[in-house]
């Protein structure tokens, strides 16, 4: 094969780095060798004594194995869909950043699953997974999607690096003669002859359009398995792009990190120079803003949905005592931050754009954290044992030391590359001289905006000192108010006898009924002089406090045969004390069910309770009966109960349960002798709901759709089709070098 000058001249660059390691490169080696090994040491712990030495218990079931799998498999995409995309776009200035963004991707993608097998309690029955594992199963899709998209990044990385192998084939390097033999069997036989040059271009090209979609479609699968889970913060639509965009914002991130590290230790200043940054940074910066898009839009929609077990989670990412900091680290410093150093042309430089950088690559390992931890500390069904250490989360030493030995083979690994292979390509050669487009943008807009704010300064200070003394203004304003007024109101509850007294205090702002969260509601009963203090209860996120009297009050009644009830609200620095009382008579309610003839009746005895204990008949007040349902109760009859007693016609045509039972309620609403006192009974008169039909569901079934297993065998059958003929053409390859070599030697031997 021939090179030209530039091809020499690179690999001069490289040479030294390809043949020596260098003191500081033994002592990086060494360092991550003994991570490595005090990490195998807390492996061998975790195997031997059990998951018991992480921090998985019954509630947190997955820990930060799992946001290391899912970091892993993100920043995979910065070889998958930039080097893809910029290659099928032939971008000049790609060819330094290529190889890093591939060798990220295999890397990544060989250590991101075995943090799975760390999680999982069983190893010795992971082969269960391919024996009898479900097609439907998202777990069994991710599975299938890692392990096509590993072998897919393997043949695009090796493709990549053909021509290199053949350069360093016919260029020995001084030591390792086991080196030469991997490059003379690696390279393929490739002499760069039209044919050959002709299929190794369309092999790149076919899997650089095969390996993005595939690379989608691997995040999609691996967000299927937390959206399809019916739990908070985790059942949502928007999981697949999501996942799929923070995957490409955290792998750009990786990207600029590597890029920096190695232009430093290989001096490659001529070689990655500042518009390859600039570019990438530009690229971070608008994917950060996509992704803090999508991440405002998921909080958004739950925190407005006001589902309970969703804003539990929420509750727990808000409060500075949980998760808080960590999460304003990863919603607003790791979005926000990246976005105005690279926004900004004169903070815009190498090494902010790598600090910037740094910061989004730490804040998405965060939100990983942030997807897992609290959602399992939230469980639908709390479970008996509440210890502490069942209940929260805490990771390990041992969890530590195999997360820190995943990086050093990331590192480790990365770096042996860099030693075996030229990290650059060094066939083809960047186009260095590069138009510096951010400058040119810089000038322009300082030419034009020149004019504008030379004219426009004066009143823009004037505008900022009205906006200075309208803050200063509205502060004092504030500082001034009183407290503000709040108001409770009080009501009685009888629910089949066990009575009850609510509270809601709630307060104006801006012309809006507020709730008043956490305050303390203290509740009185009248005795013959003075009130009595029943107890005391604070109010909950709606307002309300609600106290459970006790069965016998030994206080008197007033002159009416009621109970004086009431409840006091001290106040507080931003609130206003209030209360409020009500007066209620004691009542037992019972309901029976009779039928004579055809007609069915609902029978509700009713009666006062005076201070001897003596039962009088109640007698006006209506009482009205209600079925539960669903989602509200149903109204099905009122009546004005006469000596006790009130009747009423059951409708025969509600339906009840598998049984015909319907429950009955009858209750005096907002009464000004009772209050709310409502009693229950349950009778078989509905109408019997017809049998269950079990609807077959695709994920829910034995056995898979046939529509879903079609699905998969096809798109399985397209990609690795695609694989089959790649391989089939590296062969081919092959032949076409040994031909064209045979053919050279002949030529020599005839002369």
């Amino acid at each position: 094969m021939e090179y030209n000058s530039k091809t020499y001249k690179n690999y001069e660059t490289f040479k030294p780095q390809l043949e020596s390691i260098g003191r500081y490169g033994y002592f990086f080696i060494t360092a991550m060798v003994m991570i490595i090994a005090w990490g195998t040491y807390a492996l061998y712990t975790q195997l031997s004594k059990g998951q018991v030495v992480t921090g998985m218990r019954d509630y947190v079931i997955w820990g930060i194995y799992d946001a290391n799998f899912i970091f892993f498999i993100g920043i995979s995409y910065a070889g998958a869909l930039i080097s893809g995309i910029l290659h099928l776009l032939r971008v000049e200035w790609r060819h330094p950043i290529l190889r890093m963004a591939e060798t990220i991707t295999v890397i990544s993608t060989l250590i991101g699953p075995s943090y799975i097998f760390l999680s999982m309690g069983r190893l010795e029955r992971v082969w269960h997974l391919f024996v009898y594992g479900r097609i439907q199963s998202p777990i069994v899709w991710d599975v299938i999607a890692i392990s096509t998209y590993l072998i897919g990044s393997f043949i695009f990385l090796y493709l990549a690096c053909v021509r290199d192998l053949a350069f360093m084939r016919d260029h020995p390097i001084g030591i390792g003669r086991w080196r030469n033999r991997i490059y003379k069997f690696m390279s393929a036989n490739y002499r760069d002859t039209p044919k050959q040059r002709e299929l190794l271009n369309q092999l790149i090209d076919l899997i650089s359009i095969v390996i993005i979609p595939l690379a989608i479609l691997v995040h999609s699968v691996l967000a299927w398995i937390f959206g399809m889970t019916l739990r908070p913060g985790w059942h949502s639509t928007i999981f697949a792009p999501y996942f799929v965009l923070a995957a490409v914002y955290s792998g750009t991130g990786v990207l600029i990190l590597v890029m920096f590290v190695f232009r430093k230790i290989y001096h490659l200043e001529a070689v990655i120079t500042k518009n390859h940054f600039n570019y990438l940074g530009i690229l971070l910066m608008i994917l950060g803003a996509l992704y803090g898009y999508f991440t405002f839009s998921e909080y958004l929609t739950n925190w407005y949905g006001s589902v309970k077990w969703d804003m539990e989670v929420l509750y727990r990412l808000f409060d500075a005592s949980t998760y808080w900091w960590w999460f304003f680290f990863s919603a607003f410093i790791g979005v926000l931050l990246p976005i105005g150093l690279i926004a900004m042309p004169r903070l815009r430089n190498i090494n902010t754009i790598v600090f910037a950088a740094l910061i989004a690559v730490t804040a998405l390992w965060v939100k990983r954290y942030l997807i897992i931890i609290p959602t399992l500390e939230t469980p639908l069904l709390p479970l008996h044992d509440l210890r502490p250490e069942f209940a929260s989360y805490s990771p390990s030493w041992v969890e530590w030391s195999l997360t820190a030995m995943g990086i050093a083979i990331w590192l480790l690994l990365f770096f042996l590359f860099s030693k075996f292979l030229p990290i650059v390509p060094v066939v083809r050669v960047p186009v260095s001289e590069e138009r510096d487009y951010f400058k040119l943008r810089k000038l322009a807009r300082e030419r034009i905006l020149r004019r504008l704010i030379s004219k426009t300064r004066k009143e823009k200070n004037v505008v900022v000192g009205i906006v200075i003394l309208m803050i200063l203004s509205s502060s004092l304003v504030c500082r001034a108010q009183d407290p503000v007024k709040s108001r409770l109101k009080l009501e009685f509850l009888n629910k089949s006898g066990t009575r009850m007294l609510t509270t809601k205090l709630t307060s104006k702002k801006d012309d809006q009924t507020i709730p008043l969260q956490g305050m303390q509601v203290s509740f009185f009963i009248q005795g013959e002089k003075d009130k009595v203090l029943l107890g005391k209860e604070s109010t909950d996120e709606a307002g309300k406090a609600t106290f459970t009297l006790p069965g016998k009050l030994d206080v008197p009644r007033n002159k009416e045969g009621k109970y004086s009830y009431s409840a006091t609200y001290e106040g507080s620095k931003e609130f206003q004390p209030s209360e409020s009382s009500t007066e209620i008579r004691d009542v037992f309610m019972k309901i029976t069910f009779s039928q004579k003839d055809s007609s069915k009746l609902i029978n509700l005895f009713a009666v006062e309770i005076n201070q001897k204990g003596d039962s009088i008949p109640i007698e006006g007040s209506t009482v009205i009966f209600y079925v539960p349902r669903t989602f509200s109760s149903l109204k099905i009859g009122e009546q004005a109960v006469k000596s006790g007693h009130a009747d009423l016609d059951f409708p025969v045509t509600l339906p009840g349960d598998s049984a015909g039972n319907l429950p009955v309620v009858a209750k005096f609403e907002d009464n000004d002798n009772y209050g709310s006192a409502e009693v229950s009974a349950t009778m078989a008169w509905g109408k019997p709901l017809p049998p269950d039909v079990i609807i077959k569901r695709g994920l829910g079934d034995t056995n898979a759709p046939l529509w879903m297993v079609y699905t998969l065998i096809v798109l399985l059958s397209l990609v690795w089709f695609h694989f089959t003929y790649a391989i089939i053409t590296i062969f081919r390859i092959r032949w076409l070098g040994n031909k064209a070599l045979k053919e050279e030697q002949a030529q020599i031997g005839s002369k």
